[in-house]
């Protein structure tokens, strides 16, 4: 394109340059009239007439009249700079402005002076030109007759041509006799193009023609070439030719657009050739199916387009078009490049119409589909038999037939590995009991839920095999008896939380007995054999517990000596500090963030149930809040870890870590009011996410507090996935699900007593980091095993246990230079001493609360500052 445009414009220049040569020769030739001489002639004739006119006032010597006209005169003509009236001896009878200025005398032999005065200004100063020095005119003046008889005679008019004006003078005669001369100046004609060979006006016609003939004859010659592109390109003989083929063709040029369709091409998709020509051929009635990725507006769908731009031929590619009929025919195409590399010229294509082809092909598409679908199903319908072949139908664990095929070249292989082999097996407590209390339909249901669970906990990576009635066995390959032993007691704690909807009270425990292939199992058999040997010692020791095969200890008669540990009494609620602090510690390794996610929740609790609950009720509370994830301890580091925002299925494990919770608590502390507490927590978080109106009338304060604390902590924190919000962010969060998901006057209690009040400045130690420096993890442990002690005795108002506890605190106080929580248990002291009528019980609890908050602070601090210290 760029290269047709500049020839089209080198024709153009030619042109014009022809079309100047013929006006500048007719100018040069006299036949154009030269403009200057019209303007020459017309000066003289002003001249004339001007000294005709004051002729008979010069006579009668009216010298104001002829300054008036000549004033007159001068301003009525643009070109007309001054004219005086000079006398013959050289005075200036009469001038315009500016006359002296403009004016240059000339002496008698007509030359002019060759220096010019020196106050004549810049612009009326001569050139030094000698060409303009030299140029002269005359003319003849002939007057009227004089009044007295005496007639006028006109003698030569000199003139010069000054740089920027020309100056006439016209000689006056009275009565015969020379009386002065008439003084002209008029500004110089412009020069033409070149200088003074041409006059302006030709030098404007020539300057259009130059222009607008440039631009015409481009435009024309792109014109006359654009047709001659067109219709010479493909000559007549060969469009016959073309005719006469079976395909369809077009001829496209560089731009894409068709130069040529032949006749098979237009009577297929029923075209007029007129309609083609010039039409992009990208722009026809191309039909791409749903399944095909190319688009209709997309240019380089084409395969012309490629083959144009990249100079290579393209072939068999498929296209549909949907003809004047409405029917869809589907093309293969071929496009070549018309032209060498340097010469882009367009492309030839041609159309095959494979419409018949296609649909047989597309049938037999669909038969194959049909064949790959039937494949399918019986692939399918033989993992259903291998299924049915080898699971059990009832839970979907292997059966004992496939178990032991299974087993026996893993149990060879880590054998020759020198790689150990656990197995456990598990036994359903009391369910004979269930069957004969709910009916076998219930024991079925247990059967299911206590497979679902092992299911899910091993059968990814282990083996998992109803043994035979109640009994699961479960082989884990890699792992020794101890790793075992730890799988096992999550698998019992696991079957604890069990919960059938029919009926709700059901409570599931199991028995479970562990081996290892280090005790000389050598076949499949043996390990289940020990394995079974541990559980019904497990079962005769009072249910629900793992026991480890140790061939010292356990015969083969299932006996085992007497365990020296007793169970903690259900009914003793206690918490001690020691054990709070070793699930802490053990949380605070595994996940540091979940850690102190669960200090600063508690925090919050605490401040929270002032005036709600009584010390005793917020020590629980308090406890509840630091074990509400203690069950994240049994997570993966796959899961509990990772950067990323968790799947599904992921998701399912992170959500067991709350019954994993549940038992680990249960199992630990025998407090039932701790479980409610957490347990209606998590009952809270569900319920929240699915958002659904809780009801708070039959849920515990404590529960309700720690569900406010909990979400409020987790929206201000980072998360691996998101960042926190502002704590501005998160009370409006709570106030707008007020009444839905939190309870609305327990929201604002919270916003009150923890995020408005900063009690924690007042405590004498302005940061964590502060205390922790203080205060040794040795001391801090030691004083948090106070906080229950002395909640009890706030609560029973024990005078003399709130005493010695003080006492014991200042004690330890004073040790470690803890001067705030010395004054304080000073001050407890000195009110405990008085008689019972003296007693302020108001100051000694307000002095009390102040000292629990600097027991939790101190406990706190370690955890908040370094997680890692509890490990």
């Amino acid at each position: 394109m760029f290269k047709a445009i500049f020839a089209s414009f080198r024709l153009a220049f030619a042109l014009v340059c022809v079309g100047l040569g013929l006006i500048l020769g007719a100018q040069w030739f006299g036949l154009i009239p030269d403009s200057r001489v019209q303007i020459e002639r017309a000066r003289q004739s002003t001249c004339q007439n001007i000294a005709i006119g004051v002729l008979d006032d010069i006579r009668h010597e009216r010298w104001l009249k002829i300054d008036g006209m000549l004033q007159a005169i001068v301003k009525r003509d643009e070109h007309l700079l001054s004219v005086g009236l000079r006398t013959d001896l050289g005075q200036l009878r009469v001038a315009t402005e500016n006359h002296e200025q403009c004016w240059q005398t000339i002496d008698h032999e007509s030359k002019l002076v060759d220096d010019p005065v020196d106050d004549v200004p810049e612009w009326a100063r001569p050139s030094a030109s000698p060409n303009h020095r030299d140029r002269r005119t005359t003319t003849w003046v002939t007057p009227p007759e004089a009044s007295d008889g005496a007639r006028g005679d006109a003698s030569i008019t000199s003139a010069t041509s000054l740089d920027r004006h020309v100056c006439l003078e016209v000689p006056i005669i009275v009565r015969d006799l020379p009386w002065g001369n008439l003084e002209f100046c008029f500004r110089d004609t412009s020069s033409g193009l070149f200088g003074n060979s041409l006059d302006a006006g030709i030098t404007g016609f020539i300057l259009f023609f130059s222009v607008c003939g440039l631009g015409s004859y481009t435009l024309l010659m792109m014109r006359i070439m654009g047709v001659f592109s067109r219709t010479q390109v493909v000559p007549d003989r060969v469009r016959q030719a073309l005719d006469t083929l079976a395909e369809g063709l077009l001829v496209l040029d560089g731009d894409g657009k068709i130069v040529l369709a032949n006749e098979n091409f237009l009577q297929i998709n029923g075209f007029e050739s007129d309609e083609l020509i010039d039409r992009l051929a990208a722009d026809l009635p191309w039909f791409f199916p749903s399944t095909d990725p190319r688009k209709a507006d997309a240019r380089d769908a084409f395969p012309w387009t490629r083959a144009i731009k990249q100079r290579q031929s393209v072939t068999a590619e498929i296209l549909r078009m949907t003809g004047r009929d409405g029917v869809h025919r589907v093309f293969s195409v071929n496009a070549g490049p018309i032209g060498d590399d340097s010469q882009q010229k367009g492309a030839l294509v041609t159309f095959q119409d494979v419409t018949h082809v296609e649909k047989h092909r597309v049938e037999l598409e669909n038969m194959l589909t049909m064949l790959r679908r039937s494949k399918d199903e019986i692939q399918k319908k033989n993992q259903e038999l291998e299924i049915l072949a080898t699971r059990d139908a009832l839970t979907g664990c292997l059966n004992r037939r496939a178990f032991f095929e299974r087993m026996q070249p893993l149990l060879e292989q880590y054998r020759k590995d020198a790689r150990p082999v656990s197995c456990f097996m598990v036994d359903v407590d009391h369910f004979k009991s269930v069957n004969d209390t709910y009916g076998h339909h219930t024991g079925d249901e247990v059967l299911r839920a206590v497979s679902k669970q092992l299911r899910e906990i091993f059968e990814e990576r282990h083996i998992v095999c109803r043994y035979g009635g109640e009994e699961f066995c479960v082989v884990l390959p890699g792992l020794d008896l101890d790793e075992a032993h730890e799988e096992a007691e999550r698998t019992r704690l696991a079957i604890m939380n069990i919960r059938l909807e029919d009926p709700a009270e059901l409570r599931l425990t199991a028995s479970i007995g562990v081996s290892e292939t280090r005790f000389g199992a050598t076949e499949t058999q043996d390990l289940i054999n020990q394995a079974d040997e541990c559980l019904y010692v497990a079962k005769r020791g009072g249910r629900n517990q793992s026991v480890l095969f140790d061939p010292d200890r356990v015969s083969v008669l299932g006996e085992e000596e007497p365990k020296t540990e007793s169970i903690a009494d259900p009914d003793l609620v206690k918490l001690p500090f020691n054990a709070v602090n070793a699930l802490v510690s053990a949380l605070a390794y595994r996940d540091p963030t979940t850690a102190e996610h669960s200090r600063r929740v508690a925090n919050m609790c605490v401040k929270a149930a002032k005036g709600l609950l009584c010390q005793r009720d917020t020590y629980v509370l308090e406890i509840a809040a630091l074990l509400h994830d203690i069950g994240k301890i049994g997570i993966p580091d796959t899961v509990l870890h990772k950067p990323g925002p968790l799947d599904e299925n992921e998701w399912k494990i992170m959500r067991r870590h709350n019954s994993v919770g549940i038992d680990m608590i249960a199992g630990t502390f025998h407090c039932a009011e701790l479980e409610n507490i957490i347990r209606t927590h998590h009952s809270m978080s569900a319920e929240r996410q699915s958002s659904r109106k809780f009801d708070f009338e039959s849920t515990p304060i404590a529960s309700r507090l720690l569900n406010i604390a909990d979400a409020y902590d987790s929206m201000i924190s980072d998360q691996a996935y998101r960042r926190g919000c502002s704590p501005e962010e998160a009370i409006d969060e709570l106030r707008r699900n007020s009444g839905t998901q939190f309870d609305p006057e327990l929201v604002e209690v919270f916003i009150r007593e923890t995020i408005t009040d900063r009690r924690e400045s007042r405590m004498g130690f302005a940061t964590s980091r502060g205390i922790a420096f203080v205060v040794s993890r040795p001391v801090a442990f030691q004083i948090g095993q106070q906080i229950e002690q002395l909640a009890d005795a706030i609560d029973k108002q024990d005078i003399e246990t709130l005493k010695r506890l003080a006492t014991e605190l200042n004690h330890i106080a004073e040790a470690n230079f803890l001067m705030p929580m010395v004054e304080c248990t000073s001050r407890i002291t000195t009110a405990a001493d008085a008689s019972d009528e003296e007693i302020q019980w108001v100051e000694l609890l307000k002095e009390t609360q102040t000292l629990l908050d600097l027991c939790r602070s101190t406990q706190n601090a370690h955890l908040a500052e370094n997680p890692q210290s509890f490990a």
